[in-house]
């Protein structure tokens, strides 16, 4: 199971330095993602490393607008193999990493997966959806080894 996966990243930013390693962290949360929803076909991910300035101009692409988004999930619009592209703020996930005080590779990790679980068209749209959604990614940062955010306790 999701060893059909493509990851293809690039870095659209240049305000902030990727930590060595976050490129293949990047890769193992997008598999688990598709993993946990038991996603075995072959499949394409685009992956934007972004700062807030690039990560607004995708803002009219958004499907949730339920919060301040660290990732935004762009879903193809073409059938096929490219499930879509993921922009992930640099920038947010710091701004957020310091005040949940967790490490930088949390908050890349979570983005991920979260992003992945918007590809497949799972949405933080209202107050259930958030719960479902949150003890799923849950799960699935307790795989790869990050303990969940505060506001994930007593979820799984």
């Amino acid at each position: 199971m999701a060893s059909n996966l493509k990851v293809i990243i690039e870095n659209a930013q240049v305000k902030f330095k990727i930590p060595s390693g976050t490129r293949m962290l990047v890769r193992r949360s997008c598999h688990a993602a598709l993993q946990s929803e038991h996603y075995d076909a072959q499949a394409e991910i685009h992956v934007a490393f972004a700062d807030n300035e690039i990560l607004h101009t995708y803002e009219e692409k958004r499907v949730s607008n339920f919060e301040a988004p660290e990732v935004i999930a762009i879903p193809s619009e073409e059938k096929g193999e490219v499930l879509g592209t993921l922009v992930i703020s640099v920038e947010r996930i710091l701004e957020l990493v310091k005040v949940y005080n967790q490490p930088f590779e949390m908050g890349i990790v979570f983005a991920s997966v979260h992003g992945v679980l918007n590809l497949l068209g799972q949405y933080y749209t209202d107050a259930a959806a958030k719960e479902a959604l949150m003890m799923k990614e849950a799960r699935i940062l307790n795989e790869l080894g990050y303990a969940p955010l505060a506001n994930y306790n007593g979820l799984i």
